[in-house]
Parts: structure tokens; sequence; C-alpha cells
């Protein structure tokens, strides 16, 4: 079985981007529905108001709007790999920050709260070792909560050319080595898991 590299899956990005503009096809999603049910999930558990946010993977910047039903009162900062994806996001909210960086292989800096979402699901080389990695990248930048979504699911999903379905009780036991307290959450698509990680720190 041949695998995507990273650079293979930032390729595949731009070439979404080119085929279908500015639409949730674009991020590799099928439609609108299904993105705002990721993203509706993703925040559910995750205390928005006062808090500084790292959208990490950020696309488009369509997961503010999200943010805003929970709270007006939020520091966000947007970042993604794909120069494209962020000057769409600088058009589509202006007045909020976005920026190309990459939070996986480099500090961006330290946030009261992170989320990813539709980021770690390619199908490469050592897909699960380095999502571990990157969970733990992000956890490292969170100061109270981490939450991030992935495909997946509790039952074996076979993997496709594009995307590697990861068991979510596995990625759910990795978790809790880095955090006592976790929430898996299965139960919103098929195929489609959340999980938060709430560190020591954190104070509802």
């Amino acid at each position: 079985m041949s695998f995507f590299s990273l650079e293979d899956l930032t390729e595949d990005y731009n070439k979404s981007l080119k085929e279908y503009g500015a639409s949730p096809k674009a991020l590799l999603w099928w439609d609108y529905r299904s993105m705002a049910i990721r993203f509706r999930e993703l925040v559910k558990d995750v205390p928005i108001d006062g808090k500084s946010v790292l959208d990490a993977g950020c696309g488009m910047g369509d997961l503010l709007p999200y943010l805003y039903a929970k709270s007006t009162k939020f520091r966000y900062l947007g970042v993604d790999t794909n120069r494209g994806f962020i000057e769409i996001a600088k058009k589509r909210y202006e007045g909020h920050n976005f920026k190309v960086a990459d939070p996986f292989k480099s500090r961006v800096g330290e946030f009261d709260i992170v989320l990813s979402s539709g980021v770690m699901n390619g199908n490469y080389e050592d897909w699960l070792g380095s999502r571990k990695k990157m969970i733990s990248a992000l956890y490292e930048q969170a100061n109270q909560v981490l939450a991030f979504n992935m495909a997946g699911g509790l039952k074996a999903i076979p993997n496709d050319s594009l995307i590697a379905y990861a068991n979510a009780q596995e990625i759910f036991d990795y978790c809790k080595t880095l955090s006592s307290r976790v929430i898996l959450n299965t139960q919103y698509l098929q195929k489609d898991f959340a999980i938060v990680m709430f560190k020591k720190n954190f104070a509802a």
C-alpha cells in the first residue's frame, strides 16, 4: 500500500482549493452539514468565555461562529499551513487574527484553549505515531483544555488512500497518559470522534 506524505496532503489541499473554491470540499469535507456537526460537537464541552483560543489548522476560519454561539468574549488566533486558506479566512472574518504557521512543528504560543478540527486524519506512513506526537504538541500549548476531532470510531474502519481511521479507544487511552480528565464523544457522526482533554489547573 502506498502512503501519502504530509507534503502530498498539502498539495492535495492546494488542488482541492483550486477545484472547489472556498467551500468545505476544499478542506476535503463532504458538505456544510457534516462540518457544522463536527464544529458544534468539538466546542460543546469547552469553556470559551474570557479565554484565549488557538484554532490549530483553522482552514478558512469557519469555527469562529461556533465560538461566538458560546461567548462573545474570547481572544482568537487561527493558524494553518495553507496560505490560500488563511487569505480566505482574513477576508471572511475580517478583524480576527490569522497567520500561516504549523503548530505541530513549532510552538505558536500558550493559550487557555487549543482546538483542532479535521487536521489529524491523513493516511501516511506511521500515521498513528505521528498523530500521538501531534496531540502531545497541541496539549503542551494548552494551559487549560485541548479539544480535537479525528476520523475513526470504536469499531474498525478500513483506511482509504487519503484517510486513516483511528481506533477511538486507542487514541483515548493515549490521551489518558497525558491528562487525568478526558472526554470521548463517538455519538455525533459515523467515522468521526471528538476528544476533550483538561489540564490539572483547569477550573470550571
